[in-house]
């Protein structure tokens, strides 16, 4: 039998079983996948599975890969092999509505040429400079035209990878993106900042919504809003006109969502022109509410009023050069926020200035769940005091918390009323016409038809709503109240950088996920939201850097000492030297001898102290990997030996 076994048929025999087995295990298990990643690195979040499943047209994935040009690059390759497995993932769980491509766009190819025409950009890696395309081109089949480009996949942002891939499909393969209407006092758009004395771009979380939905800006002094609004955000309403306040009150009736952020004290209304009072660049308000629509939705925030919260504030310059804890400025993490809402449920880290607080009436129908509230070390101050404030560390003189907890982010839900019971709110020139017909005979007759021909005029440019009025909200509302602008900013959650010629946005901390999420629920688009950012693909050695710090803390605690002694050293040398007179403080005494070099075999020692610690923790380290690598290299051959040592032990008792 054995023989037979081992013969050129037997073993070709068995090399076709073999290969046979293998073909039919592939086929039985094609598309099983295990992850095995702590943070499951390698599975798609169950919102993409949903997004995917639900696409509403076919699109294809090109990944711009310059795999020639990076064979000395061991990192860029690395990021780039998990960056192909994670596209894989997307065709296999898109049933079929996903295609993958992947160019090598070769120097001087038409590959290179395509890649240039989609806006893509090589970047210049390594110690030889070479040129790497590594991009992402996200097409539509239907509509090759409409296609969304990253044009570096940037390692750093590799946490985002999942998210910012599931955001471009989504976006490429809609149909219609869902209109979102914009009113805002601030200059949302860029402007001239009088602070720094310089323009300034586009705010970064406004751009991230022009690119997801069909963003309209609404001027303040309008009276009615577009039609076909699926949304309303409204950023400091100051100026806001009776007319407009009361269209977005029919517009939330009506069942319209809105988003309000409001600010007790907006730094950005400092763009623009001149300062004055209370007020910030081009005559805009620091201050903003929306009454009396609040009133109407079972809510108030006072304006003069700032939620000054030591348990979170963050530590900012001072005067005095040293940091200060800014009670003003304050940095929410992963524990406060509220979990059983899908808006913040996974947030980790928001930064917020100069929030009011949210207050629920008496007697309010409606219902206000809060999504972020302050520390119970906490209380409302002045707002004066911030804005007169040039030292942070002032605030503490008048601080003395109250206990209670002051909601910065609140949910309106239920049903409610109009806040404009009286009908459609006049305009100035009307109110000033009924003046006008009341005086006693002083107003000329030509003064009269001037105003009652202006006030004609004006209402020609925009009449009034035609439809009727709603007196109560057609279905439960659902708006969400944010009590700081300045949330909004740049400088509150993103850094620009500069990457050979591209500006890289690299976020510290997740104030525009915020907003994005508010906007996705508001709209009914819940998968976006509940795609988590990915774990980090690079483990910290943990061990080694427990070993790194105990050494810098010992070596920090001898370098003090050393310094200590030197400046005592210099101290005595320096009293010494006091006592001498005339041309005798120029030659060391005896005594100034002894000193120095008693000071001098003390510096030896301690600086042979320093580099033991330093060689100390070279070889710790060096230990550790040694024994690293022992147990990488005889652990498995171990187990297997044991294995099989166990089972013929096994057999051998059996028989």
């Amino acid at each position: 039998m054995k023989q037979r076994l081992f013969s050129k048929a037997g073993l070709l025999a068995l090399a076709l079983l073999t290969l046979l087995l293998t073909m039919g295990i592939q086929q039985l298990f094609k598309g099983a996948r295990l992850d095995l990643t702590e943070d499951k690195l390698y599975t798609l979040s169950d919102g993409t599975h949903r997004l995917l499943q639900s696409l509403e047209s076919k699109a294809t994935i090109t990944l711009f890969y310059s795999d020639g040009q990076t064979k000395d690059l061991p990192s860029i390759r690395n990021y780039a092999r998990r960056v192909q497995e994670l596209l894989e993932e997307y065709v296999a769980a898109s049933k079929g509505n996903l295609t993958l491509k992947i160019i090598d766009p070769e120097p001087f190819s038409v590959n290179e040429d395509k890649a240039s025409e989609y806006g893509l950009q090589a970047v210049p890696l390594g110690n030889g400079a070479k040129e790497v395309y590594f991009g992402l081109v996200i097409s539509r089949d239907d509509d090759p035209d409409k296609k969304e480009v990253i044009s570096f996949l940037h390692p750093d942002k590799e946490r985002f990878l999942e998210y910012d891939i599931s955001k471009l499909v989504f976006t490429v393969t809609q149909t219609e993106k869902p209109k979102v209407g914009i009113i805002s006092g601030l200059q949302i758009h860029g402007g001239f900042d009088i602070m720094s004395r310089r323009s300034s771009g586009p705010w970064v979380s406004v751009s991230q919504l022009e690119q997801l939905y069909d963003v309209t800006t609404i001027d303040t002094d309008k009276k009615t809003l577009p039609e076909d609004l699926k949304l309303l955000i409204i950023i400091h309403p100051a100026n806001l006109s009776e007319q407009l306040r009361y269209a977005i009150d029919q517009f939330v009736l009506a069942g319209g969502h809105a988003l309000v952020f409001v600010d007790p004290d907006a730094e950005s209304a400092n763009q623009g022109g001149g300062m004055m009072m209370g007020m910030g660049g081009g005559g805009v308000p620091r201050s903003s509410t929306l009454e009396p629509l609040f009133k109407a939705w079972g809510i108030e925030m006072a304006t003069n009023k700032i939620v000054a919260d030591e348990e979170h504030a963050l530590s900012v310059g001072s005067p005095s050069g040293r940091p200060v804890r800014h009670l003003g400025i304050l940095g929410f993490g992963e524990k406060d926020f509220n979990k059983h809402d899908v808006v913040t449920s996974s947030l980790s880290s928001v930064i917020l200035s100069t929030a009011g607080a949210i207050k629920k009436l008496e007697g309010a129908t409606t219902q206000v769940e809060s999504l972020l509230h302050s520390g119970k070390k906490a209380m409302l101050m002045d707002a004066d005091k911030f804005t007169k404030m040039s030292d942070p560390g002032s605030l503490y003189k008048d601080f003395t918390p109250t206990g209670e907890q002051y909601t910065l982010i609140a949910r309106i839900t239920g049903d409610v009323k109009t806040a404009y019971p009286d009908g459609y709110p006049k305009e100035k020139a009307e109110q000033k016409e009924e003046q006008v017909a009341v005086k006693d005979g002083k107003t000329s007759e030509s003064e009269k038809e001037a105003e009652t021909k202006e006030s004609g005029d004006k209402e020609k440019q925009e009449e009034k709503p035609k439809a009727p009025q709603l007196m109560a909200s057609m279905k439960p509302v659902n708006v969400i109240v944010v009590t700081d602008t300045d949330v909004l900013t740049d400088r509150f959650w993103v850094r620009k950088t500069q990457f050979f010629g591209q500006q890289v946005v690299q976020p510290f901390a997740n104030n525009g996920d915020m907003l994005i999420n508010m906007v996705d629920n508001l709209l009914g688009n819940a998968d976006l939201i509940s795609i988590r950012s990915r774990g980090q693909f690079s483990r910290p050695f943990d061990k080694v850097n427990a070993l790194e710090q105990a050494a810098e803390a010992s070596f920090r605690k001898k370098e003090d000492r050393l310094k200590q002694e030197l400046s005592e050293a210099e101290n005595k040398l320096r009293e010494l030297q006091s006592k001498k007179q005339g041309e005798e403080k120029q030659v060391l005494n005896a005594e100034q001898e002894q000193e120095v070099e008693k000071f001098m075999q003390e510096k030896l020692k301690i600086r042979k102290e320093l580099r033991n610690v330093q060689h100390q923790l070279g070889q710790d380290i060096h230990n550790l990997g040694t024994a690293l690598k022992l147990i990488n290299i005889l652990a498995v051959p171990l187990l297997i030996t044991l294995l099989v040592l166990g089972w013929r032990y096994t057999c051998r008792r059996k028989k």
